[in-house]
């Protein structure tokens, strides 16, 4: 065993035990500072915001509570992975629990492509200590030294096959892990050259048993006694105002308890005894909104042309400024248009609000999937006038976040319409509701152009983008700070990846970010989705104008610095060659790669078939080949593989969000159409494990490297450049017979 170096630790004993948590066993916490701005999600990085426990219970068992929330993207098994490999037990017998606001001081909010990378190695000490205190006691026990004790299964043998498990160890008394007195430990999870258990293989999904059989782990599940129904009139944009209100008789129907409309608060909503008499009620109610004003798509496709920005001279943002010849000819000059995006497939919002009252004070607990419980908590309170301690929030499993989960809207209305009615509601969301008040990924305009030399090396590259808000929106930061923030700083979501990982010997990379008249905000991978379609699809096409393999063209201009990246293409080439490609009139294949915040590294490809019998467009075989450094979870890691190459297939083919004389206008998935189970192409994937390198994320980066693959494939097929999504058959030529 090697020394560790000494680490910061922190007692929470008193805590832990006035939470009820640390009753028996042994039990290890670490946590590193708090600090972050009221009111706001936690977002200080690379310190972790937050704890995880590790538990051995009297009988042996182990327990942890998680210290990310659940949204399906398979965080917290990896990280119960790292804990059952750091004290030698099966991962099928650790328990994981969810922590609410009263079980800790304080979780970071949750992105599923940072939630391993973030916790995998504070999590493997805590573990490692954790173990280390255990083998110390066996040696109190044994009379050996702590050296003299091997690793096996759930506890330790002696050189006399002495075995000492760990409920022999914990001996049923409470022991909790003094921050002072931690011994000296080394994590398993990462020593390249150890050979692992639990890392790396298939294990069932945290809650998997749950899911299947109907457990009670979303906020749809949760039933609380008298407990009523409401639902809130969602307003059709970010600044409307009340200003009439007709309810139509529904505060006399059947089953209505009462229609609650608070003018000062923006809240029209409806309570009722089930859900049917609720629905009913609400289609009685008509509200009158004063908005800022309607707008067109021609209005919006006006405020993010780029073409227009750049007429104008620079804009807003410098990313990299080399000095460039712009009056040169460029060897490609492509201009990239990209919709406005909702967050479609996601399982609606859900929260369930009920007061009470707990040593003589009135409290409120709540019941919600959330990226962020801690922000809930905070703005929850903010609406009551009350300490944040008056208030719980009990983080639910999430079905589908991409950035759609972290503000507070459906706490808001379960919170306001259970205090004025005096009773638990559950707040769930229509998917019309789900529509209407989204934070859509905003739409995008690039022009990216590329000069080369005589021989394909790369000489000159400029892109320019003008995009909606992205993260400077009020996920950031209340007005005034936000207006604030906007001039003073580039929208960092919206940039993100707007640099291209290929070797240029002058770049100029510049961006505009608008505010829109909609909700905006994160959307999967941020920025990265559509600026890396812009790269990879001009990359493409440059190759294809030289006469070059797309491929070799991509690996000659990556440079050296870039082994992990062009590993993974080499990877997927070899698994493309595997099916003999035939280039024909209606059948494609298309590659792309990418970098995703400098630590995942994807390359993907796609094979299309065209059909212009049916007219239709089918993604047949999907390649992937993805580094993220140590793979923890390669189930979990495919299955968000498998998820991007859907999306991807959603934004080629069908997703746009419509525009009509009010504004955006889906309601259902009849006018925003998502990808079916028929749409599913066949996948190989490969998942490179670089177990010397600490895990980075997972879900994103696929599809960044999926989308213009997927568009590079109908080009390969068709002789069709994709320059706005999405794909039109009818924009498709017609072969020569």
């Amino acid at each position: 065993m090697s020394n560790a170096k000494s680490k910061p630790r922190f007692t929470r004993r008193g805590f832990l035990k006035g939470a009820g948590y640390a009753a028996a066993g042994l039990t290890v916490t670490y946590l590193v500072g708090r600090n972050f701005a009221p009111i706001l999600p936690s977002l200080a990085t690379p310190e972790i915001k937050g704890e995880a426990w590790i538990t051995v219970s009297p009988d042996g068992k182990v327990s942890m509570l998680s210290p990310v929330h659940e949204m399906g993207q398979g965080s917290s098994l990896g990280l119960a992975q790292i804990v059952a490999e750091e004290l030698n037990v099966d991962i099928a017998t650790i328990t994981v629990k969810f922590p609410s606001t009263r079980d800790i001081p304080h979780m970071r909010f949750t992105t599923g492509s940072e939630a391993i990378a973030l916790h995998a190695r504070p999590v493997a000490e805590a573990a490692a200590s954790l173990r280390e205190e255990l083998r110390r006691k066996a040696a109190v026990i044994t009379g050996l030294n702590p050296e003299a004790l091997k690793d096996t299964t759930g506890g330790f043998t002696t050189e006399e096959d002495r075995y000492l498990t760990y409920a022999d160890i914990v001996g049923g008394s409470e022991l909790t892990l003094a921050e002072d007195n931690l011994p000296a430990s080394h994590a398993y999870t990462f020593d390249a050259s150890r050979k692992k258990r639990q890392i790396g293989r298939t294990a069932l999904q945290v809650q998997a048993l749950e899911i299947v059989t109907g457990g009670p782990i979303f906020a749809g599940d949760i039933r609380r006694p008298n407990m009523a129904f409401g639902r809130a009139v969602q307003a059709p944009a970010p600044d409307a105002r009340i200003i009439e209100i007709h309810d139509g008789g529904a505060d006399t129907m059947p089953g209505v308890i009462q229609v609650v409309i608070d003018v000062p608060r923006g809240l029209v909503g409806v309570v009722a005894e089930t859900p049917g008499a609720l629905d009913n009620a609400l289609e009685q109610i008509e509200v009158k909104w004063d908005r800022p004003g309607s707008f067109s798509a021609e209005d919006i496709a006006a405020q993010v042309d780029v073409d227009t920005a750049l007429s104008s001279g620079r804009l807003e943002h410098s990313i990299v400024d080399d000095d460039i010849n712009t009056s040169e000819a460029w060897t490609v000059d492509m201009r990239f248009d990209l919709p406005i995006l909702h967050h479609a497939t996601q399982e609606p919002r859900t929260a369930v609000a009920e007061f009470s009252l707990r040593n003589g004070q009135e409290v409120v607990d709540i019941w919600t999937g959330t990226q962020d419980i801690f922000v809930n908590q905070k703005k929850a309170a903010a609406d009551l006038d009350w300490s944040p301690d008056r208030v719980t929030i009990h983080a639910m499993r999430v079905g589908g976040g991409f950035g759609g989960r972290v503000l507070y809207d459906v706490v808001r209305e379960a919170v306001l319409l259970a205090q004025h009615v005096k009773r638990p509601v559950k707040v769930h969301w229509s998917r019309r509701d789900e529509f209407l008040a989204d934070r859509t990924r905003p739409p995008s305009s690039h022009r990216v152009q590329i000069r080369t030399d005589t021989v394909g090396h790369i000489t000159d590259w400029r892109h320019a983008c003008v995009s909606g808000h992205v993260l400077l929106t009020e996920l950031m930061a209340p007005q005034p700070l936000l207006s604030v923030m906007r001039m003073a700083m580039h929208d960092f979501g919206a940039s993100r990846e707007l640099v291209a990982p290929y070797n240029a010997q002058h770049r100029r990379i510049e961006m505009s970010d608008v505010e829109l008249p909609f909700h905006a905000g994160e959307w999967r991978s941020l920025g990265a989705c559509p600026n890396v379609f812009a790269i990879e699809s001009a990359i493409d096409e440059l190759a294809r104008k030289l006469g070059k393999n797309p491929v070799e063209f991509r690996l000659q201009n990556l440079g050296s610095s870039r082994v992990r990246l062009k590993n993974c293409l080499s990877r997927v080439k070899a698994m493309c060659d595997t099916h003999p490609h035939q280039s024909i009139p209606g059948i494609g294949r298309g590659f792309a790669c990418g970098i995703y915040q400098e630590h995942s590294y994807v390359a993907a490809a796609f094979d299309v078939v065209v059909d212009y019998e049916q007219q239709e467009i089918r993604a047949e075989r999907c390649y992937v080949a993805l580094d993220v450094g140590l793979a923890i979870s390669p189930d979990q890691i495919k299955a968000q593989i498998e998820g991007c190459a859907m999306m991807a297939i959603g934004q080629l083919l069908m997703e746009t969000a419509p525009i009509d004389d009010s504004g955006l206008a889906s309601i259902s998935f009849s006018d925003y159409p998502t990808p079916l189970m028929g749409d599913t192409p066949e996948f190989e994937i490969e998942i490179i494990d670089n177990s010397s390198i600490p895990p980075a994320g997972v879900g994103q980066a696929p599809i960044i490297a999926t989308v213009p693959a997927l568009a590079n494939a109908i080009r390969d097929a068709t002789g069709y450049r994709t320059l706005k999504l999405p794909v039109s058959f009818d924009d498709l030529p017609i072969p020569d017979e």
